[in-house]
């Protein structure tokens, strides 16, 4: 039997063209329903024989669980992946856990009830629950930037660790020694944002660096956070960090914002780097310095891996380990 990916070929068209064609979507142009249905007639093929591909009961929905939508990193993420799913037929159900394990226990229930095909987690609260769910419903479930030991659950893992250790070692060759360091997940806890906070510890480690506890947050996802730092940091202005990583370009927003108000300039009197280049980031007071997310190539890779479990095609979208790799910005702010 022909392939999807055989008849967009002969046809001149993406994969996702022939797949909305199969599915009678509307959203497919009279020259290109003309073009696929020429290439499936050469190859001998009907529209109904090669849709067999797709699996049955089919409910055409993906679910996607992030931690918090209201984050722009994860408004972004979710975007991507809609667009690219919807290309496919998809519909797109969204859940936010808010770092709640009952609440990723309730969207994976869906899996169960059959309300979805698969899913894409791009947060994980518990993993012994993903475990377990990934066994009872095998290839419907895909790890989208975090990590798991399961290896038999497909994972899109980016480097976090190298990443946050090359942004620090930026301000430590720009001659910074005195560091505040800011995650949204917990500084002792390897969950969220683990393998940065690690790269945060080897880098004091491996320069013989000592801490300020009282510079170390967690927890903060938000500008409003940032603004509370700043005035955290300020209360003794006398001392104060030569520079601040923080995992989110959010909360380094609101610490620009606050120290500039308040007459401490960046960078010239506090570095500041950022996470994920927000679109936001270069155009703020102090254009961001900050570590950028590849967002499309991420969600071009989930939808790739889940839908070639489910539907046995491949959308072929050749996003290699370059194009998944993290990069230093750098900008005004550091």
């Amino acid at each position: 039997m022909a392939t999807i990916k055989e008849i967009a070929k002969k046809a001149g068209v993406g994969v996702g063209t022939v797949s909305r064609y199969l599915n009678n979507h509307p959203y497919v142009s009279d020259d290109k329903r003309i073009k696929i249905k020429k290439a499936i007639d050469e190859l001998n093929y009907t529209p109904s024989a090669i849709a067999t591909q797709l699996r049955s009961n089919s409910t055409k929905n993906i679910g996607v669980l992030v931690s918090r939508f209201a984050n722009p990193f994860f408004a972004e993420l979710f975007d991507a992946i809609e667009r690219k799913l919807n290309q496919f037929g998809y519909q797109v159900l969204v859940s936010q856990t808010h770092d709640d394990s009952a609440a990723e226990q309730r969207f994976l229930d869906q899996l169960k009830n059959k309300q979805v095909d698969g899913v894409i987690l791009a947060s994980v609260e518990n993993h012994q629950l993903v475990e377990k769910f990934a066994k009872s419903y095998p290839n419907k479930i895909v790890l989208l930037n975090e990590e798991n030991k399961d290896n038999n659950i497909p994972s899109i893992v980016l480097n976090h660790y190298q990443a946050t250790m090359n942004g620090l070692e930026y301000l430590y060759q720009k001659g910074h020694r005195n560091f505040s360091y800011i995650t949204g997940g917990d500084y002792d806890n390897k969950h969220h944002g683990y393998s940065r906070t690690k790269a945060f510890q080897d880098f004091l480690k491996t320069h013989q660096l000592s801490i300020n506890n009282k510079w170390v947050f967690s927890q903060q996802h938000t500008a409003l956070d940032g603004q509370k730092i700043a005035q955290d940091l300020m209360i003794d202005s006398r001392k104060l960090p030569d520079a601040v990583f923080t995992n989110s370009d959010e909360v380094a927003i609101g610490l620009i914002n606050e120290l500039q108000k308040n007459g401490i300039h960046v960078p010239k009197d506090i570095a500041i780097v950022g996470y994920d280049d927000q679109p936001f980031a270069r155009f703020a007071e102090v254009p961001l310095t900050t570590i950028r997310q590849p967002i499309n190539a991420m969600a071009n890779k989930a939808v790739d891996i889940l839908l070639k479990n489910l539907t046995d095609s491949n959308i072929d979208e050749n996003i290699t380990e370059q194009d998944l790799k993290l990069k230093l910005i750098i900008r005004k702010s550091a």
